[in-house]
């Protein structure tokens, strides 16, 4: 193939993915708003916080809203953050095959970018910004001789994936593995030392990142109601005890029990309103907000720790087949795979002064989405097994950013991972990380697959 052929196909590849962004904000904008976006609309416009979402969406919500009131820019730049990531990933390549033309035009067909990438959900927010951030580490340690580029993009790639963390506590975890990835990339072009140096570095960075933004935001956004700092958990825990209690009713809620007599009963009559697709229908049980969350401070985590110890076989059976519903999504209708539109409480909506929306082209997107609810284009389990795959292709092809790409690969699988001590639903956009994950990583093979084979050959001879 000529140089002219090469670079033909690396612009094609570039002309398909901006076509597709502009394609997609075209179909999407201003946006589709569920609840959580709704409220954290409110939030950023208000300059306090009313939930118990992370903080940093709300305020960048806010920041855009003032610019152009509603969620058009930002909707703009989230989607754009992700496609400058998948463009300049050709620009890793030696080469851009034709390949990976054809995945990006199929990938841009998929609701995972068709219409996910129009959503204002801090579960978007976070991937783009996750991937972005280890794309940057990954052009770090090709361009390792370049000083000046590399500590930029040592510093993007660290600043990028903290406010991935910022958006999603669980997201952490993205950083960690980018990390991890660059510490291999750069341990045989410089040394375990200084891979050593560059990786604590970048994460240093990053987490200093997080605590400073953090204090901020604490300051930018306070919280309306102090009481609800730490909700999250808390909701958690009530969701692991009914569970247990499911399995067995006779289990004990000491402390509760002896100090909150009608939060454990209120616990207890909870069992019959439990599902494991989501949390939502524990609401119907009389008592829960009255009695379990007015419990005297520390009692309710020291009941959840006991129960979790003393009947740990129950709680691995309820955490494992709530997972089973957010990762396997058996009734994927249930599981929301995609949602289009504004829905939201009607008081919010009218405070933002923001009317609900299901207009033609929201149910044109949702009614092309259902041709493929149920086909492994919307299902994690098929993402989760081309990350693996990904992941260990990457790392016997050994380029110092196919290591720092098979970190993304890793860490979007113990993302996933990590929703088995922690889901609460099983909305299928909670693991969009894991597919998009895959999808990023499958296209940056799929840039150079003949640099694949061939390094494979000279393994094997």
């Amino acid at each position: 193939m000529t140089d002219h052929r090469k670079s033909e196909f690396g612009g094609l590849y570039r002309g398909v993915l901006m076509t597709g962004l502009v394609l997609i904000l075209a179909v999407n904008l201003p946006g589709h708003m569920t609840t959580d976006s709704v409220i954290q609309l409110a939030e950023g416009r208000a300059g306090a916080q009313r939930s118990f979402n992370p903080a940093f969406m709300s305020w960048l919500l806010g920041r855009f809203d003032s610019l152009l009131s509603g969620t058009s820019l930002f909707v703009a730049f989230n989607a754009s953050v992700l496609f400058a990531s998948l463009i300049a990933l050709s620009r890793l390549a030696p080469r851009a095959h034709w390949l990976a033309v054809v995945l990006a035009a199929l990938a841009l067909l998929t609701p995972q970018l068709l219409i996910f990438q129009g959503a204002v959900w801090k579960d978007v927010m976070f991937a783009n910004f996750a991937i972005t951030g280890t794309v940057c580490l990954a052009f770090a340690a090709e361009r390792w001789s370049q000083v000046r580029s590399r500590f930029l993009l040592l510093a993007g790639g660290a600043l990028l994936l903290a406010i991935a963390a910022l958006v999603r506590q669980n997201g952490v975890l993205a950083l960690l593995a980018g990390t991890a990835g660059l510490i291999l990339a750069l341990r045989s072009r410089s040394g375990w030392r200084t891979s050593l140096v560059a990786g604590m570095g970048v994460l240093a960075l990053g987490s200093a990142v997080i605590l400073l933004s953090s204090a901020i935001l604490h300051r930018a956004l306070p919280q309306q109601d102090p009481s609800t700092s730490g909700a999250g958990l808390r909701i958690i825990q009530h969701f692991d005890m009914v569970g247990v209690l499911v399995r067995d009713p006779r289990a004990s809620l000491e402390p509760l029990e002896s100090r909150a007599p009608k939060a454990a009963d209120a616990l207890r009559g909870a069992t019959a309103f439990y599902s494991a697709e989501r949390i939502d229908t524990l609401d119907q049980a009389k008592g829960m907000g009255e009695y379990v969350w007015t419990a005297p401070e520390g009692v309710v985590p020291a009941t959840w720790a006991n129960l979790v110890i003393r009947e740990f076989p129950d709680y691995a059976s309820h955490r494992l087949e709530v997972f089973r519903q957010v990762f396997l999504t058996p009734d994927v209708l249930a599981c929301l795979p995609v949602t289009t539109g504004v829905q939201g409480p009607e008081a919010v909506l009218a405070e933002l002064d923001l009317p609900a929306r299901q207009d033609r082209r929201d149910n044109q997107l949702f009614n092309y989405s259902t041709w493929l609810h149920g086909t492994p284009v919307l299902s994690h389990l098929p993402y989760a097994l081309i990350s693996l795959a990904t992941m260990v292709l990457l790392v016997l092809r050994g380029r110092p950013s196919d290591f720092v790409m098979a970190g993304l690969q890793a860490g979007a699988l113990a993302f996933a991972g990590s929703f088995l001590v922690i889901a609460l639903a099983c909305d299928y956009r909670y693991l969009y990380f894991l597919d998009l994950a895959a999808i990023t990583g499958v296209i940056h093979l799929a840039l150079d697959p003949s640099g694949l084979g061939r390094r494979f050959w000279r393994r094997s001879t």
